[in-house]
């Protein structure tokens, strides 16, 4: 089965005008990106480097000055209300769109009026959101009056009242406590699950793209430099897996066929320290472990050591700073 795109950019630039200077500010620089439906994929990358610029285009918010591109079927320059108004945004800031003057459900109340849903869905549409995102106990609680996270909760329920079938986050964790940012990153799990919305997440937080993204962009200074799976990323890195087994009785004819392996980069015995460095652990862990048990080791301790995504963006960055 065609794996269907619900976006697709190409060649996209985007310059700013910067005060009192004549040059314009090059935002992004040339970026090509296709997102496949359903996924939830990750733009990582530090303070500057592009990605809300980004992903204002792909919403229909912002109009590039280079390039082309398509969402959801639409053009990015003909069509950018149309795609307004088939994908939802939540900003950095969960206070943007929250009156305080209305209650939890008095705002979702409000911005199902604003999306012009029809009246018999709307109470039934919100009843449908504050249980989802577990705010029902909060629906005639002011917005300061409830937890940074839970108000992110709310931004997120507004936005999805039209049920649209993409969703943009840009960085829906970056002022929350640990708490408030974990409940959220497993909203976002339950929201591509359970309604198959596609989520696109911006972040500077590596260790939430690789917690939450299947494939992620790694961006700088304007530009994609590397997008792909995690999983794949790390099997690019010029660092492999590694699997480290505390055993006895270890013998040559278990080294040798551990090391004739395809996937076996290198086998070194230590004392009592088995290191076997691989291309993909995931994969070969367990017929490694068989070949042991195979040969009579008697395994004590094991550990593995796999490449992480900071590993993979410092090193395809380049320059060892990481925010």
């Amino acid at each position: 089965m065609a794996v269907e795109k619900v976006i697709d950019v190409k060649d996209i630039v985007k310059l700013y005008k910067v005060k009192k200077r004549k040059e314009r500010f090059l935002a992004l620089d040339g970026v090509s990106l296709s997102i496949n439906k359903g996924e939830v994929f990750g733009l990582l990358g530090s303070n500057g480097a592009g990605k809300t610029t980004l992903i204002k285009i792909m919403a229909g918010l912002l109009e590039a000055d280079g390039g082309t591109g398509e969402v959801l079927g639409y053009d990015i320059y003909r069509d950018h209300k149309k795609i307004r108004s088939k994908v939802s945004l939540v900003a950095p800031t969960a206070d943007v769109g929250t009156d305080n003057n209305l209650t939890v459900r008095q705002n979702l109340e409000f911005w199902a009026v604003v999306y012009d849903l029809k009246k018999e869905e709307r109470e039934t549409r919100i009843d449908e959101m504050l249980d989802f995102l577990d705010l029902r106990q909060y629906e005639n609680h002011w917005p300061m009056s409830i937890s940074a996270g839970n108000r992110q909760k709310l931004a997120i329920a507004r936005s999805l009242l039209v049920k649209n079938n993409i969703l943009f986050l840009d960085e829906p964790t970056v002022k929350l406590d640990a708490k408030g940012a974990e409940s959220v990153r497993e909203l976002v799990k339950k929201i591509n699950q359970e309604y198959g919305i596609t989520v696109i997440l911006t972040t500077h937080y590596i260790f939430e793209a690789e917690e939450l993204c299947e494939r992620v962009a790694i961006m700088h200074k304007g530009k994609i430099i590397s997008c792909d799976t995690v999983t794949n990323l790390r099997r690019n890195l010029k660092r492999y897996d590694e699997l480290i087994a505390v055993c006895k009785d270890v013998s040559d004819e278990a080294i040798k066929e551990i090391r004739e392996r395809a996937d076996v980069i290198a086998c070194e015995l230590k004392g009592n320290k088995l290191t076997m460095q691989m291309e993909n652990l995931q994969a070969g862990l367990i017929e490694i472990l068989k070949i042991l048990r195979g040969h009579g080791v008697k395994i004590i301790e094991i550990s593995t050591n796999e490449p992480t995504l900071e590993d993979i963006f410092v090193d395809t960055i380049g320059d060892g700073s990481v925010n």
